[in-house]
């Protein structure tokens, strides 16, 4: 058995510093087994994601995905998504009991925290295993960190989108319901969560082909969607020009989702300490306003009163913070009606 390793943290160099003021949380839960799944023929791409609720309406219950036969991906606690830099990028599953939850599972996928800089998925193994005790398929997905010379996290937000692909692309074999599929994330993983749900697409011109788009990674299918059926998000940056900083606002707005959204949006929670002194609190509410005005899908502030920055974790004070949060994200479940157990 494996333990998911951790990922040494980068040197912050020169001014480009700024970026490590976006702090993850500094806990981390402890780490889960993982297995190495084989690999398998690529699964055709699946239809178009249905539209999210408007804001003031409730969330129609997805159909039931089709019941597969088990695979040995089905089963695996680890899998390689993506190849980059020579680097195998890695997805940690915690699954539900088969027994009590059979056929295709709701999967949520989480982006760990770390100023986009440093960390490593086992801050959300937490996370993810709390998911599977009540039928969701957990994961906790490994990305590219920022490296010297490197200005904006412009491969953490296309390995972000790739693994969203890849869980939408091989949703058969790993017992998701490709109509069920969440992402979310702390602090800069947040931000990556909500990167995948955006339109980044370039606009169209007349009489020209399509310009390729600079946040996807070349080698994706762009025939298949990276955006996600609802949002978890906890102290996520979201509009990266309210920061000042020397980096170019132009090149900072290429990255907010607060300014990138539109109404295809999906519902959307977030938690979100009141004293956040990395990620002001009026971040959230500026995002959830916004959807409002563009009568997106239903965005959900919790407020956790006097909470800084990565209150959410598992190790952090009393553990009370990190229940509130599980709750939080279980009475969103409740809502979309992927789970019907009580937390």
């Amino acid at each position: 058995m494996k333990r998911i390793p951790s990922v040494p943290p980068r040197r912050r160099g020169g001014w480009q510093s700024w970026l490590a003021a976006l702090l993850g949380g500094a806990g981390a839960a402890a780490p889960s087994t993982a297995a190495e799944g084989p690999p398998v023929a690529p699964a055709p791409s699946p239809g178009a994601r249905p539209a999210s609720a408007p804001s003031d309406t409730a969330v129609a219950t997805p159909a039931a995905a089709p019941a597969v036969a088990p695979s040995a991906l089905s089963r695996a606690g680890m899998v390689v998504y993506k190849t980059a830099d020579g680097s195998k990028l890695k997805m940690h599953f915690a699954r539900p009991d088969p027994q009590k939850f059979p056929g295709p599972r709701p999967c949520v996928v989480f982006f760990h925290g770390g100023a986009w800089r440093s960390g490593d998925p086992k801050q959300f193994m937490a996370y993810a295993e709390k998911l599977a005790e009540v039928g969701v398929i957990g994961v906790s997905a490994q990305y590219r960190l920022l490296q010297d010379g490197d200005v904006l996290p412009m491969n953490a937000v296309r390995d972000a989108r790739s693994a969203l692909r890849y869980l939408r692309s091989k949703g058969a074999q790993l017992g998701c319901d490709v109509q069920r599929i969440g992402a979310g994330g702390g602090s800069s993983g947040g931000h990556l969560a909500a990167m995948a749900a955006v339109s980044i697409s370039p606009p169209a011109v007349a009489g020209k082909p399509a310009a390729p788009n600079a946040l996807d990674d070349p080698s994706d299918d762009p025939s298949v969607s990276p955006r996600p059926q609802a949002l978890f998000l906890m102290n996520p940056p979201l509009n990266l020009e309210r920061f000042e900083r020397p980096v170019p606002a132009e090149q900072r707005r290429q990255l907010s989702p607060t300014l990138l959204m539109d109404a295809s949006l999906p519902p959307t929670w977030i938690f979100h300490g009141t004293a956040d002194k990395v990620v002001p609190f009026s971040q959230v509410t500026e995002f959830r306003d916004r959807a409002r005005s563009l009568g997106a899908g239903e965005v959900t502030v919790q407020a956790f009163p006097g909470r800084g920055h990565g209150f959410f974790n598992a190790k952090r004070g009393d553990g009370g913070d990190f229940d509130a949060t599980v709750t939080g994200i279980y009475n969103g479940l409740k809502k979309l009606g992927w789970i019907d157990a009580k937390p």
